[in-house]
């Protein structure tokens, strides 16, 4: 051992007696696996990395168990003292907080009567205050109110009379706002009778005014109504007589919308027909033939040479366009049916294919089906005690699971195990044939 591993060694020592084994065997673990590089590349490599990881974990869960064993009588120690100490706390509260009850309660009393008084105080101030501003404000309440109104409140307001207990060290501010009050009331009794006699004045000049503009008005009305009776008769002459020249107008002009709309039907009949079925330019033509045979005794006056020409021109393009489409559908139909025996050909070809392939990969379902069925039963026929256990640590190794007693018990047995057949023949196969 080398001077860098013993000192890596005596690190792990311990001032805890109870945890002087454990130090130990972690000081074992670091000379045996600190710095050590595993191949788990390969099957045994990371078998033996398992088994390190396992070895160090059961330490580790084992020094966890020692710690709880050993804290709980330090931690039932310390509840006991803490449950001590608010037992003796509670009985000092239940004398202590009486007397602080009172206290408080006396604190508050006088709190709240020195508040109230003060509350009283401000709301009589408060109040004087709100009547000398309401004194002053009555003015401005009678603008623009009827003089007998404004009277009567001057009246009420002379004969008041204001009480000095009611308004204490506020009463000469509050007699200055009653008489300033007066003073202003009356100017503004004043200034209301003499806009009064104003209106009153400006009423009756308004009133004559309003008598001669009426008078003037009705001879204006009966004036302008002679006229719109003269006008509306003449407007009347000359509407009759504009109607019956527009119905003459529009009857013409209907006659000739009428011809000229069922020349364009003739002559549109052919229209729109390139690419369409024959079905269709057929319908075409027999709705056509209808029509032209619905409008024979129409009377076509002028434009009778013109009927001619177009109900003719659009019969024989219709013949055209129902040639052709029927001479290309039977084109289409032939080179149809040729490629639907050919798709069809394809079809039996790819069902034959797919056929030989589902057969070629069920045969070798069923032959791999066999193989595994036969490698399974030859190693169950092999399998020895010791290869399940160690199949089973590893299991729990490589799941994570941390169920140290079945870790534990298939360890010293796989240990035991081989302690045991020390000596003996192997299990297995080979020594079965042997």
């Amino acid at each position: 051992m080398n001077a860098s591993t013993e000192k890596n060694a005596g690190s792990n020592l311990t001032e805890i007696a109870e945890y002087t084994d454990t130090a130990a065997a972690l000081a074992d673990l670091r000379q045996r696996y600190q710095g050590l590089v595993v191949d788990v590349s390969t099957p045994k490599g990371l078998k033996e990395a398992k088994a390190m990881t396992f070895e160090l974990r059961t330490l580790r869960t084992t020094l966890e168990k020692r710690r709880k064993e050993l804290k709980a009588p330090i931690i039932e120690r310390g509840k006991l003292l803490d449950d001590e100490a608010k037992r003796i706390t509670a009985e000092i509260v239940a004398l202590e907080e009486p007397i602080d009850v009172q206290i408080k309660a006396e604190e508050a009393r006088i709190e709240e009567e020195k508040l109230r008084k003060l509350e009283q105080e401000r709301q009589r101030v408060e109040a004087i205050q709100n009547r000398i501003t309401e004194i002053r404000n009555l003015p401005s309440t009678l603008v623009g109110k009827p003089s007998v109104i404004i009277q009567g409140k001057l009246a009420r307001l002379r004969e008041e009379v204001l009480d000095e207990d009611e308004f204490a060290e506020h009463y000469q501010t509050a007699r200055d706002a009653l008489d300033a009050c007066i003073a202003r009331i009356e100017q503004q009794l004043q200034a209301q009778l003499d806009h009064e006699a104003e209106q009153r004045r400006i009423e009756a000049e308004r009133a004559e005014l309003t008598r001669m503009r009426e008078e003037n008005e009705r001879l204006q009305r009966e004036a302008e109504e002679r006229r719109r009776a003269d006008e509306e008769r003449e407007r009347a002459a000359r509407a009759e007589q504009e109607r019956k020249e527009r119905e003459a107008r529009e009857a013409e002009e209907q006659r000739v919308a009428t011809i000229r709309q069922k020349i364009n039907t003739a002559a549109q009949a052919a229209e729109d027909l390139d690419g369409r079925s024959a079905q269709f330019i057929a319908s075409r033509k027999d709705r056509y033939l209808v029509f032209l045979h619905e409008n024979q005794t129409f009377d076509f006056q002028e434009f009778g040479d013109e009927w001619m020409r177009a109900s003719r021109a659009s019969l024989a393009g219709i013949d055209t366009y129902l040639a052709a489409a029927q001479e290309a559908e039977r084109i289409e139909n032939e080179r149809r049916a040729e490629e639907e025996r050919r798709l069809q050909a394809e079809r039996d070809r790819q069902a034959a294919e797919q056929k030989r392939l589902d057969e070629q990969a069920e045969k070798l379902r069923r032959e791999k089906a066999e193989a595994a069925r036969k490698a399974e039963a030859e190693r169950l026929a092999n399998i020895g005690l010791r290869e399940a256990a160690e199949a089973a640590v590893a299991w729990f190794v490589d799941e994570g699971r941390d169920d140290e007693q079945v870790c534990t018990d298939l360890k010293f047995a796989l240990s035991n195990d081989t302690a045991a057949s020390i000596g003996k023949p192997a299990r297995g196969k080979k020594a079965a044939n042997a």
